[in-house]
């Protein structure tokens, strides 16, 4: 089922950033907005704040704020295995496919982010096409979404979405097929078996290797298609390539089914999109190479329309901040008072566990104080200089921000407290809000506390209904200025 949403989807190719707002609900999704921006910068370390800077113009400038936010992952982060699963049934197999990647990996299994969608059942035994990635290569595009104050609900990999939306445009396929997405720099085989992704794999040409040297690339095509079926245990051969994102002369087009001795044919996708050439021709883009076909495609799957693999899905909780798109949309909109409900068990919950902590916390606190005490009376600590413990105690500060900052006006999702030492804020608080009013009275009465000074430069975006927001926190004025000098 595809749900009806606004859908942001962020992709980062090199220095440049890319964001496309599409609407789903329809069998083929609807571009609303495109927009990009290249980091400049003149060193390796300055291209963080660069990337930064580049994505919070791209958000600055977006006319239609989008329900949510969801990561384009590019393929060269993947690493794609076909495997047999020697039994069936959906939670087995799940259980057992991180078992079963484990040997074709040179690293260890816990670095590895990883998701998985059957292919078919054959004699008793799953298919299952499993695809992950190592944990840091994500977090520095992650890194660079939390610093512009973006939570993505997901991160899907840019080969399923291309071939997602290729599959939009197909009628009734079956069978095995196959579906080349160039792009300026690289390209992507994709192999469909029915309505399953079977496999994909990077490979190193583009767009121009295609023109130059196409008898080159058919050849690295057709040994990808060999090695394929070399280990496919299912029916059918592939009869028709499939070509996306580049126009193929009829000598091109030769040459391909000459190597690999079948029909090939060039389609455009993105001029199968309603709303595409208007919004591409207005920001004075254009369709070629596959440039928005795989943000696009993205935010077609995280709504419903097949070939997700969510590379975030080992960190989601079912209370955590992250949540699948479909399940996100769907909770909210279908399952209202279900929603309500979870929300108050949930909070009650926590509200048990905050009380058996500060029961943990004050037998603590009575138990130093005894011992201080006994220290005090042998004559230790007469020496000890005692600045360093100026500050208030964390379980104050927590106090004093949950107070001015109530949950009935705000929802906090993460409070970090700096070390004494540390050169950036003292404390940085994030959350959101379903009301910016409600932001801005518990913002108010936050400047009223005399335990910390806060910084004028906070970040706040719009994310559909909901607004989020971070805020820093200094312990003078005088840091305040250190920090924005």
């Amino acid at each position: 089922m595809i749900v009806t949403a606004k859908i942001g989807v962020i992709e980062f190719a090199g220095d440049e950033v890319r964001i496309a707002v599409i609407k789903t609900g329809g069998k083929r999704p609807r571009i609303l907005e495109a927009q990009a921006r290249t980091a400049v910068y003149e060193s390796a370390e300055d291209r963080f704040a660069a990337m930064v800077k580049a994505l919070d113009e791209l958000l600055d400038a977006l006319h239609i704020h989008p329900a949510t936010y969801v990561l384009c992952v590019p393929s060269t982060f993947t690493i794609v295995r076909a495997l047999t699963i020697p039994f069936k049934g959906q939670n087995r197999v799940a259980k057992a496919v991180p078992f079963e990647i484990e040997p074709h990996l040179a690293f260890p299994l816990e670095e590895l982010l990883l998701d998985h969608n059957t292919i078919t059942e054959i004699d008793g035994t799953t298919e299952v096409l499993a695809v992950g990635a190592r944990r840091t290569h994500l977090e520095g595009q992650l890194a660079i979404l939390d610093a512009a104050g973006v939570e993505p609900e997901l991160a899907a990999v840019d080969a399923a979405g291309l071939t997602a939306l290729w599959q939009a445009t197909q009628k009734n396929a079956r069978g095995l097929r196959a579906v080349l997405h160039v792009r300026d720099s690289n390209t992507v085989l994709a192999i469909m078996f029915n309505n399953a992704l079977a496999f994909f794999r990077h490979l190193h040409f583009g767009a121009e290797n295609i023109v130059d040297n196409p008898s080159g690339a058919a050849r690295e095509v057709q040994n990808t298609l060999r090695a394929f079926l070399a280990q496919w245990r299912g029916e059918g051969a592939i009869a028709r390539l499939s070509v996306t994102g580049i126009d193929m002369r009829s000598d091109e087009i030769a040459v391909f089914e000459d190597i690999l001795d079948c029909p090939v044919d060039t389609i455009s996708v993105i001029d199968q999109i309603k709303g595409a050439q208007t919004i591409l021709e207005k920001c004075g883009e254009h369709g070629a190479n596959n440039r928005w076909e795989a943000t696009v495609g993205v935010g077609y799957s995280a709504a419903g329309g097949g070939l997700l693999f969510n590379l975030m899905k080992d960190n989601q909780q079912i209370h955590g901040a992250v949540r699948g798109v479909v399940a996100h949309l769907m909770f909210s909109a279908c399952l209202a008072l279900l929603f309500l409900l979870g929300c108050a068990w949930y909070y009650h919950e926590g509200r048990l566990r905050n009380e058996a902590v500060i029961e943990q916390v004050s037998n603590e606190i009575i138990m130093l104080a005894d011992e201080i005490e006994m220290m005090a009376a042998e004559g230790l600590g007469d020496d000890i200089e005692y600045a360093i413990f100026s500050d208030p105690t964390i379980l104050d500060l927590l106090t004093e921000i949950a107070r001015r900052m109530p949950d009935e006006k705000v929802t906090i999702n993460e409070i970090r407290i700096a070390q004494p030492d540390a050169r950036t804020a003292w404390i940085d608080i994030a959350g959101s809000t379903m009301s910016a009013a409600d932001f801005e009275a518990a913002y108010e009465e936050l400047k009223k506390t005399n335990m910390f000074k806060l910084a004028e430069d906070t970040n706040i975006r719009l994310q559909g209904e909901r607004t989020t927001f971070r805020v820093r926190a200094f312990r003078t004025q005088e840091e305040i200025d250190d920090a924005q000098s």
